[in-house]
């Protein structure tokens, strides 16, 4: 056996067992922390592969996304706790992305609806029914239902699509590219996860946008911690990737809208906008900025 052929098995051996710590950081130790990518691939392999714009190494953009997808109860015992949200947004110049299931959409108020559509805000779809893993037909009939609701209801294009229960597979980005949506945000693609790479990439002409810190369902409702331990756990997240120059996603839901849960959620919007360079955008101008 030769001597170049042994150093190439070797070659090949290590780059797997990158691979391998890598599938197993980011599936069962951590799904939300991208510094994995620059920890043990030196060369930044992977960082520069979803690199697909110039102007996404330049500056980190912050988009901050609020789902509605839970219950009837859940959506009128929030709907004023969301309107308050909304203004702290505006207050601080950070625009939100709405992600809504229409099924809940007959339960939002006339003024939580009113607000939405005179903001600089986005809306995409949750789905109809918030169903995950259902035939391609039956995703072309959920995504057309509810693109159709919503853009009825706001009067805006709906070009986003957040994955009903953070998951779908090759048959949505069909059922997606045949409805004209130009995105899939935070989920997880058949064997992919993607929650937390560094840049938007795109499979089957449709893109799919990663970039998430720790959600409020995360800290709040999983890990159980305190909204002082979350805010601190979200600032340590945004800045590490801002210092990264990395996208950053936050998830967030109409459940978390409480006093104290709105009053770090308000600290967090005014130190993201006055303490760091991160810019904040939509999820719609992510994709814009993302093919030039």
């Amino acid at each position: 056996m030769s001597f170049r052929f042994v150093v190439l098995l070797l070659v090949i051996h290590l780059f797997a067992a990158h691979i391998l710590v890598m599938v197993v950081y980011n599936i069962v130790i951590n799904p939300y922390d991208a510094s994995i990518f620059t920890k043990i691939f030196p060369y930044q392999f992977l960082h520069n592969l979803y690199r697909r714009k110039p102007e996404s190494a330049l500056k980190s953009y912050f988009s901050f996304r609020l789902d509605i997808d839970t219950s009837e109860e859940n959506v009128k015992k929030n709907d004023a706790g969301v309107q308050k949200l909304i203004r702290i947004a505006d207050d601080h110049g950070v625009p939100i992305t709405f992600s809504i299931a229409t099924e809940y959409l007959p339960f939002f108020s006339e003024k939580t609806k009113e607000m939405i559509k005179n903001g600089e805000h986005a809306v995409i779809t949750h789905g109809h029914s918030h169903e995950g893993y259902i035939t391609e037909k039956e995703q072309e009939e959920e995504l057309r239902r509810s693109k159709r609701i919503l853009e009825s209801e706001f009067q805006t294009e709906v070009k986003g699509l957040i994955a009903p229960k953070a998951k779908h597979d090759f048959e949505t980005l069909k059922a997606a590219k045949k409805n004209s949506i130009e995105y899939i945000s935070a989920g997880s693609l058949s064997y992919i996860r993607y929650w937390s790479f560094p840049y938007p990439f795109k499979k089957k002409d449709v893109w799919l946008l990663g970039g998430c810190v720790p959600s409020d369902y995360h800290l709040y409702e999983r890990k159980r911690k305190s909204p002082e331990e979350a805010l601190s756990l979200w600032k340590e997240a945004v800045e590490h990737r801002v210092r990264n120059q990395w996208f950053i996603q936050l998830e967030y839901h109409n459940f978390s809208t409480s006093e104290e849960k709105l009053k770090v959620l308000e600290e967090l919007l005014r130190y993201v906008k006055e303490d760091t360079e991160a810019v904040p955008i939509t999820l719609d101008e992510i994709v814009e900025r993302s093919h030039t």
